[in-house]
């Protein structure tokens, strides 16, 4: 089976959003939103999406954790204003998935990341089958 392959720039891969403020603080000292502020509207997104999407009916005692957080900074942006946050799971492995997300204002994609998150269990790597592996293969897929 070939992979897919995701365009985290297109909004219409995305079934889940949030939106998240601009607020004053975000910027740096040259005006533009600064490159922390956007790892927490992808984090923003990104937790939304699990608590609500990925793992809402999951009862075991696995826990997910992030290894690895790539963000590529597209445009640059500004204060005042919103922002949207796409997100979707976008590769399943054995033990761990990866959650991509676009963050977009006034409808231009000015970032997008992708977080590799591992499946744990008592601190432990644990194998990403059963209910939760169908679960997520089903968000795959759509």
């Amino acid at each position: 089976m070939t992979e897919r392959t995701f365009d985290l720039t297109d909004p219409a891969i995305y079934r889940f959003w949030i939106t998240d403020r601009v607020r004053f603080s975000d910027q740096d000292g040259s005006g533009h939103i600064n490159n922390v502020a956007y790892a927490a509207y992808v984090e923003t997104g990104r937790v939304a999406f699990m608590q609500e999407v990925a793992l809402a009916d999951h009862q075991g005692e696995e826990m997910l954790i992030i290894v690895r957080l790539a963000i590529d900074y597209l445009r640059e942006s500004h204060w005042p204003g919103e922002v949207r946050v796409g997100t979707r799971l976008i590769r399943l492995g054995g033990r761990s998935c990866v959650v991509g997300g676009g963050v977009f204002k006034d409808d231009v994609c000015i970032a997008t990341a992708e977080c590799v998150m591992a499946l744990t269990q008592d601190g432990r790597a644990s194998a990403l089958t059963g209910p939760l592996r169908r679960h997520f293969e089903k968000l795959l897929a759509e």
